[in-house]
């Protein structure tokens, strides 16, 4: 079964799924960047989940840009479009590297259509998503790619515990600590920006 994932099957199948959960932003998609660092390790993985991602947040700015608020309120809920309406318009806008972080948050792809209802180019845009793409994928994907050289090695629980086993010795130690502090970082940004930012 894994063998026949990580075909070029594999590869279209997880880039599908990654833009549907974002085209659609109230369907979950993390799962994706995991799986696609499980199955085709770390720099496969990310390439592949850059791809997915950059495709989809594109498309989700077009669609804003080109349809407007109409098209828009039959994907997301209403009350959510005039938050992020109005956050892109009075924060983002004119602030790259707030948007940069916003579309590293989980609100990402909310944001991708709230700031297609500005004036923002289409070049600035991309620029902050390639950015906060490579940024908030990598912690996930490595996780995933962790995950499956675990898995190959029969590392077991207790010898995770006890720090008994050569990943964290070599290689992957500092892949490890980056993707922690990259996810919790990524967290507590999410959790400031929605109480001081969203919720006005």
């Amino acid at each position: 079964m894994v063998q026949s994932l990580t075909s070029e099957w594999g590869i279209l199948v997880i880039i599908l799924l990654r833009l549907i959960s974002i085209i659609i932003p109230i369907l979950p998609g993390t799962y994706c960047l995991l799986i696609s660092g499980y199955l085709f390790g770390l720099v496969n993985g990310l390439l592949i989940s850059c791809i997915a991602d950059l495709i989809a947040c594109s498309l989700s700015f077009s669609i804003s840009r080109f349809y407007g608020r109409k098209i828009i309120k039959k994907i997301m809920p209403n009350r959510l479009l005039n938050k992020f309406e109005l956050l892109s318009k009075n924060y983002l806008e004119r602030n790259f590297f707030l948007l940069t972080g916003c579309l590293m948050t989980g609100w990402f792809d909310f944001v991708s259509y709230g700031v297609g209802l500005t004036k923002l180019k289409w070049k600035t845009f991309f620029g902050a998503l390639f950015l906060s793409v490579v940024l908030s994928d990598l912690p996930f994907v490595a996780t995933g790619s962790g995950i499956r050289e675990l898995k190959d090695q029969n590392i077991t629980i207790n010898q995770i515990i006890n720090g008994d086993f050569p990943s964290l010795d070599q290689k992957f130690l500092i892949v490890f600590i980056f993707s922690a502090l990259m996810i919790f970082s990524i967290g507590i940004f999410s959790s400031f920006l929605n109480k001081r930012i969203i919720k006005k």
